[in-house]
């Protein structure tokens, strides 16, 4: 059986500035594109740069690699993920806090509607509610809307303590196994060339995609779960 939550009543007197929270939220995108246009200088200069500004999946498996060649300190690169990888969801989760009951009648004005889309926060709240959160933690190893997903789980009333358990176990198994096939990856391609280790990133993809696609899915035994 799975684990349900119920939806409750967001208390909205515990969370920040809306304007700080929506300014954070965009901030964490500009820094993530920043990363983008700035890929080729720091992936051979500052490896733990681009790990600052941009922890995800694909740049953990690149980091993974750099490790075993051993351009880059594994504590570094944890240390230099740490930040935006838990803080950069959890203020879409104050987000969702923030702004609960707007959500529950009409879309957002502005950036903030942006940043959290009614129809998609909603969809996202109807999946939390039938699967539990189990979904917060899965949802973060597999190609999954881990922020979106955090505003539905505080506009929900999920407690801020069960979603940061969640969320801090899955982001860092999520970190844990990235580097793990990176680090493996970097040594098939050392033994095997780059054939075997291209193969091994493009499984990788599309399992995550595919554990994404059933997280999302609304079939009959999610719902009788």
């Amino acid at each position: 059986m799975g684990v349900t939550v119920p939806l409750l009543a967001p208390d909205q007197t515990s969370t920040g500035p809306r304007r700080a929270l929506v300014g954070a939220a965009v901030l964490r995108g500009v820094l993530a594109g920043v990363a983008v246009l700035l890929v080729p200088w720091l992936y051979r200069e500052h490896a733990a740069g681009l790990v600052l500004l941009r922890p995800t999946k694909e740049v953990f498996l690149f980091e993974g690699f750099l490790v075993r060649r051993g351009d880059v300190a594994l504590p570094v690169v944890v240390l230099a993920a740490l930040p935006l990888l838990l803080a950069g969801v959890w203020i879409f989760f104050g987000l969702g806090r923030a702004y609960a009951s707007e959500l529950s009648e009409a879309e957002l004005p502005g950036v903030a509607g942006r940043v959290m889309p009614k129809e998609r926060i909603e969809q996202l709240q109807d999946v939390l509610e039938r699967k539990g959160m189990r979904v917060v933690f899965v949802g973060r190893l597999a190609a999954f809307p881990s922020s979106l997903m955090a505003a539905a789980a505080g506009s929900s009333g999920v407690s801020w303590r069960a979603f940061v358990v969640a969320d801090t176990a899955g982001a860092l198994a999520s970190l844990g196994m990235a580097l793990g096939l990176g680090y493996a990856l970097g040594e098939a391609y050392e033994d095997a060339g780059p054939w075997l280790t291209a193969v091994g990133v493009s499984a990788l993809v599309v399992l995550a995609v595919v554990v994404g696609r059933a997280l999302m899915s609304t079939d009959s035994s999610s719902r009788s779960s």
